[in-house]
């Protein structure tokens, strides 16, 4: 089977709501594939169901042929999957360069005992752990802000670091949920140019994202969620020409304007 990270027939429910109802999506390496849909529509449950957070009651979770429906979210992370939140999961008291470095340690090798005794190979991987970190701060513009305390910083920067400690993993596949939120139209240029470097390198990228401009300039295909279900999947183009999917993702086919705007 070809390497894809996918989610086939995926149902979940709580409480009687249907919060996933067959959904289906897939990303290649190389390739941004967008997952769009109104506020409700399942797409962070599918995102949680994907990277370990929720177990489906139904359908596969597949990497590289892999079912890992259920497993745990470090062994899918492991398995070379890494992700971001709506709301970003960092200690406030830590600063940029540690949260950074935090994105590594799924890679470290090293055993606690041997960091522990100081031995020579842990002080060797710190510091190549250090060098990676200093690496993604630098292609973000992070750099000036590496030693501040993250609960200083605004909200947009606090997403931007969340970003950097996913594409600090050196995952395979990266989830993205709504990384633009918050950003200035300069970080957003960031962020944009990261993500079209990190598709050049190979890897997957699923993003969750309401500003459709830059859904238009960075996916290749985009899923539409609503409902839990799929209602549509094509290219931008074919999503914002679909008289369907205006209808329900902007509540009215008279509002096809706002699409191509900074939404």
């Amino acid at each position: 089977m070809s390497a894809a990270l996918q989610a086939f027939d995926v149902s979940i429910s709580f409480g009687g709501v249907q919060a996933l109802d067959r959904a289906s999506v897939e990303v290649t390496p190389g390739r941004v594939v967008g997952l769009i849909g109104r506020n409700g529509s399942g797409k962070s449950t599918l995102f949680n169901c994907v990277t370990g957070f929720l177990k489906p009651a139904t359908g596969r979770v597949l990497i590289d042929g892999r079912d890992v429906a259920g497993e745990a979210p470090h062994r899918i992370v492991r398995a070379g999957v890494a992700r971001t939140f709506q709301t970003p999961r960092v200690d406030l008291k830590t600063t940029v360069r540690q949260a950074v470095l935090c994105g590594l340690f799924p890679t470290v090798k090293r055993s606690l005992m041997s960091a522990l005794f100081g031995l020579a190979g842990a002080r060797a991987e710190e510091r190549e752990l250090q060098r990676r970190a200093e690496a993604v701060m630098r292609e973000l513009d992070m750099m000036p802000l590496a030693d501040i305390e993250i609960g200083k910083l605004s909200m947009g920067r606090v997403r931007m670091v969340e970003v950097a400690r996913a594409i600090a993993a050196n995952a395979t596949y990266l989830l993205l949920d709504e990384p633009a939120a918050g950003l200035s139209r300069a970080e957003q240029e960031v962020l944009a140019r990261e993500i079209r470097k990190l598709a050049g390198r190979g890897i997957g990228v699923l993003l969750v994202e309401h500003n459709f401009s830059l859904i238009r300039l960075l996916c290749d295909r985009v899923t539409v969620l609503d409902a839990g279900r799929v209602l549509f999947e094509g290219t931008p183009a074919e999503v914002e020409c679909d008289a369907q999917v205006l209808q329900v993702y902007l509540g009215a086919a008279a509002e096809t304007s706002a699409i191509g705007g900074e939404a």
